[in-house]
């Protein structure tokens, strides 16, 4: 059985779970590493995510690339 794709609100919702148990220093060393490791992880899978829908977004309105990369 596989699992279902984490979406990208679960995904942020994780990572605002992860920031705060750290900072509130609810967990010891180790699982604050294990944890920033999971961190990591929901990062790259978020941005991922954000890469895909600009991605569609520019195949629908070829001309939005352009404008949000001349942008400052």
């Amino acid at each position: 059985m596989s699992k279902k794709p984490v979406t990208f609100e679960e995904a942020l919702a994780r990572l605002e779970t992860i920031a705060n148990e750290i900072e509130q220093g609810k967990v010891g060393l180790e699982e604050s590493i294990t944890r920033y490791e999971e961190g990591m992880m929901l990062v790259k899978h978020c941005r991922e995510i954000l890469s895909a829908a600009e991605q569609r977004i520019v195949k629908l309105h070829p001309d939005s690339g352009q404008e949000a990369q001349s942008e400052p």
